[in-house]
């Protein structure tokens, strides 16, 4: 029981240490694509590749003022998640591993709404 607590409260704990744009990637992973994406990169490193392709996913083809702020952002987080051990990013896929399922748990469908909408709008 005493674990179970003690799991609950570092997962609550990360889940606040994480950015905005950290939440939004665990949670874009979760809950638009059921935690794992395969894809083809070419040449790009995969994080550039995948921050590019959510953002297009997100604000279409237009390139608003924000864009490279947030391009960057997103391909950071990708780093971060990796190194937390949250996400698992080889060669063509990237998904979430079994900690970084406990923390987007924390991340309810309603704040995932909300992250989008800040990154949709450069405001993270």
């Amino acid at each position: 029981m005493l674990k179970l607590i003690f799991e609950y409260v570092v997962i609550v704990i990360m889940t606040e240490y994480l950015s905005d744009v950290e939440k939004f990637t665990l949670a874009y992973l979760w809950y638009e694509y059921g935690g794992a994406i395969y894809f083809s990169r070419g040449g790009e490193e995969p994080e550039l590749f995948l921050a590019k392709n959510i953002l297009d996913d997100l604000i279409g083809e237009k390139r608003p003022h924000f864009y490279d702020k947030v391009l960057g952002k997103l391909s950071n987080a990708f780093k971060k998640l990796t190194e937390y051990w949250m996400i698992e990013l080889s060669g063509y896929e990237v998904k979430l591993t079994s900690y970084g399922q406990q923390v987007v748990g924390s991340i309810s469908k309603e704040e995932y709404q909300k992250l989008k909408e800040k990154v949709k709008q450069g405001k993270v």
